[in-house]
C-alpha cells in the first residue's frame, strides 16, 4: 500500500462529502417548497418557528441555572433560525408568506 495513499485520497472524500451535503441540501428544499404548497405545512412551518423563539427575547432570572438556560435555548433559536435560512434559500417569498397568518388566525 502506498504510503500517501491517504493523503491523496482526502480530496476524493471531501469532493463525495460536499455532493452528498448538497444533494442533502436540495432535497431540504424541495420539502420545504411541498410544506409550503399546503395550509398544513405552513402551519407546521410556522409553529416550528414559534417553538424555537427565534423572534423572541431571554429573559434573564439571574439564578444558578442561567448559563445552561441560555446556552439551551440559543441552541433551539439556532435550529430555527437555520429552518428561516432554508425557507430563504429554497425561495426568498417563503418567509414574507409564511409571516402572513391570516389563513391561521385561529390558533398557532
Amino acid at each position: 500500500m502506498d504510503v500517501f495513499a491517504p493523503y491523496e485520497q482526502a480530496p476524493q472524500r471531501e469532493a463525495r462529502a460536499r455532493r452528498a451535503a448538497e444533494q442533502q441540501e436540495q432535497r431540504l428544499r424541495a420539502a420545504v417548497d411541498a410544506l409550503m404548497d399546503s395550509p398544513d405545512g405552513r402551519c407546521l412551518l410556522r409553529w416550528l418557528i414559534q417553538l424555537c423563539q427565534c423572534f423572541q427575547a431571554l429573559t434573564p432570572t439571574g439564578g444558578d441555572l442561567e448559563t445552561h438556560r441560555l446556552i439551551f435555548t440559543e441552541g433551539r433559536r439556532f435550529v430555527g433560525m437555520r429552518l428561516l435560512r432554508l425557507l430563504q434559500d429554497a425561495d426568498s417569498g417563503h418567509l414574507p408568506r409564511l409571516l402572513q397568518t391570516k389563513e391561521d388566525d385561529h390558533g398557532i
